[in-house]
């Protein structure tokens, strides 16, 4: 699916969280289930922290799994951008601007309108 960069967005992580599969990470808050962005989980591993999706975690007490590899790069937009979605997640799309087809990052669906 095709979405149009409606709101500019500039708060895309310098060091963005990149996690393996079968990382174990402390859990250090859950986001607002009610909130903006439900069903993430902000973690700190070896020389790192961010937000990770709550679905690719195994979660016990403050320790939280890994199922999967993530990383959190996120793009930078500006207005009257297209981009690519592969697929969205908690708010957010994954894909590709259609300016540069191989760089894959997530962008916020709430700067996206559907095109």
């Amino acid at each position: 699916m095709k979405y149009k960069v409606i709101e500019a967005y500039t708060d895309a992580p310098s060091d963005p969280i990149k996690i393996e599969e079968g990382e174990v990470l402390t859990v250090i808050e859950e986001s607002d289930a009610n909130g903006p962005w439900p069903n993430w989980i902000l973690c700190r591993g070896i020389n790192k922290q961010g937000w990770v999706p709550k679905q690719i975690l195994n979660v016990e007490g403050n320790e939280a799994t890994s199922n999967q590899k993530y990383h959190a790069v996120e793009h930078t937009l500006t207005v009257g951008e297209i981009l690519i979605a592969e697929f969205s997640l908690n708010g957010w799309i994954w894909g590709a601007k259609e300016s540069s087809p191989d760089n894959f990052a997530w962008a916020p669906m709430n700067h996206l309108q559907a095109d």
